[in-house]
């Protein structure tokens, strides 16, 4: 599910792969009833992964939401063109997909409870702390979603976190990590937990590159070009 999270800038560009790898960010509520990029009124496919698709509308709304976090931590727009944002974005949806295809193909499952209580838990369908229906509905059509629409791709962001956690939790720490962790806590938690999250993003990314090789993938940048 979605988690806005703050970086420190010392370590931003460190995360800055992880935050996009983990594509939580497509989630349409940053930019609330506002349209996608520069190509967001062309049809077209971005990419596809054994005969999935991704779209231009997908890409651009990723993108959007992710340059706007970015912006918040360099106003300065020639850093922000120095990370690569589009190609980080196409990379980071290929890799959802690519994770996403692997949990059904394993068996994984999202069941229709656990998608339910997702929903009543966020934040953006809420009044006074409670799930509103009208919020609800009125929400996905300012963003011109329907609810079918919606919960699909919620499951879908649910299953990529439930076979990321999977792979996750087979990475083992050397003791020097562990111990490089330790000693990061003492001085700053923060920092700690994302050279934590560093490798285990790596694992996961390892897993993914792995899987890649015996899938059909076909890309086209020119649309974001």
């Amino acid at each position: 599910m979605l988690k806005i999270m703050g970086h420190h800038k010392f370590f931003s560009v460190f995360l800055l792969g992880a935050v996009t790898f983990m594509i939580i960010v497509t989630f349409v509520f940053w930019g609330i009833g506002k349209g996608g990029g520069p190509s967001s009124g062309k049809a077209g496919i971005v990419a596809e992964i054994k005969g999935e698709p991704i779209s231009i509308e997908e890409f651009w709304r990723t993108y959007d939401n992710e340059y706007k976090r970015v912006r918040e931590i360099y106003p300065n727009e020639e850093e922000i063109k120095k990370l690569n944002l589009k190609e980080n974005v196409l990379n980071a949806l290929i890799d959802r997909k690519v994770i996403i295809i692997a949990a059904r193909e394993a068996g994984i499952t999202v069941t229709e409870q656990e998608l339910q209580n997702e929903i009543l838990q966020l934040r953006y369908f809420q009044r006074n702390g409670v799930f509103d229906q009208q919020i609800y509905e009125r929400s996905l059509q300012l963003n011109r979603l329907t609810p079918q629409t919606f919960e699909e791709q919620l499951k879908n962001d649910m299953l990529f976190s439930k076979m990321s956690r999977l792979i996750q939790e087979t990475v083992e720490f050397t003791s020097t990590e562990l111990q490089t962790i330790d000693s990061l806590k003492q001085a700053n938690n923060q920092i700690a937990e994302a050279f934590r999250n560093s490798k285990n993003s790596q694992a996961l990314k390892a897993y993914i590159e792995g899987i890649k090789r015996n899938m059909a993938i076909k890309v086209n940048k020119d649309l974001i070009s």
